[in-house]
């Protein structure tokens, strides 16, 4: 068994091997790294932002909230090109697109009236998610806790809810440093796998949270759920597919000391 999961591991890996770099940067140098915008180019995206609030229905569709962090906050801001120069077309399109989205969908969501109070009490004593310790490169790490997870559609809504409260509240936490998400896969089954999930999950953090998001990390994961992993890297962009390693207890200290592998 252990020989067959070795070798799957190897398979996933060497998948995109070829394109990530041997070494994961820092936390801190991930962060930075590409060219910031200039004071004149975030005052120029600021603007084209609220023109298109202003054309896609302001308040109705636009948080009050989100605008103004984007107008003190030039880190925040700077996110969001950051990401962008790692999309194709020009830097600044593709900037403005993506804020307006997000901030359209945090909206739709209603990212900022989430509160811990609000999430139904069967998914919180569940404890699907919560956060860790930190990898050796800093970042803080945000654990899928698989075995865990069932399918609940009378909870659906209140387990992204409560996804996207964690990936809230470290956002706030880190202030711009990078977070490690790992999916403990330990003792999880084909029960415990849903598609949907995994992608809303990857999906809501690579497209809504910009330049957040470290690595994923795939942990000791059953061989018998293989074939699902595949199916859902196959849906999944370049940029998302690169950032996930498929790690055992031995792979894993080469990123995270055991004393901060604090699996529930």
């Amino acid at each position: 068994f252990t020989s067959t999961r070795g070798s799957q591991l190897d398979q996933l890996n060497s998948a995109t091997r070829g394109r990530n770099s041997p070494a994961c940067p820092s936390c801190r140098e991930e962060m930075t790294a590409g060219s910031p915008p200039t004071e004149e180019e975030r005052e120029d995206i600021r603007k084209k932002v609220i023109a298109e609030a202003d054309k896609n229905g302001g308040e109705e569709k636009f948080a009050n909230v989100d605008l103004e962090r984007l107008k003190n906050n030039d880190e925040y801001l700077g996110r969001f090109w950051l990401h962008a120069q790692l999309m194709e077309g020009d830097t600044m399109e593709t900037t403005v697109k993506l804020v307006v989205e997000t901030f359209m969908w945090r909206k739709e969501f209603g990212v900022e009236n989430i509160k811990k109070e609000t999430i139904s009490k069967v998914v919180l004593e569940r404890g699907e998610v919560y956060s860790a310790g930190r990898d050796k490169e800093g970042c803080r790490l945000m654990v899928v806790c698989v075995r865990k997870h069932v399918k609940d559609p009378e909870n659906n809504e209140d387990d992204r809810k409560n996804f996207v409260l964690m990936l809230e509240n470290l956002d706030k936490e880190e202030q711009g440093k990078k977070i490690t998400i790992v999916f403990d896969s330990e003792g999880a089954g084909i029960k415990n796998m849903e598609m949907e999930a995994i992608k809303f999950l990857i999906h809501t953090m690579m497209h809504y949270y910009p330049s957040f998001v470290s690595k994923i990390i795939v942990y000791n994961m059953p061989w018998i759920l293989g074939t699902i992993w595949r199916m859902v890297k196959a849906f999944l962009p370049t940029q998302a597919t690169e950032m996930i390693k498929f790690l055992d207890k031995s792979s894993i200290q080469e990123f995270i000391e055991p004393a901060s592998l604090i699996m529930t």
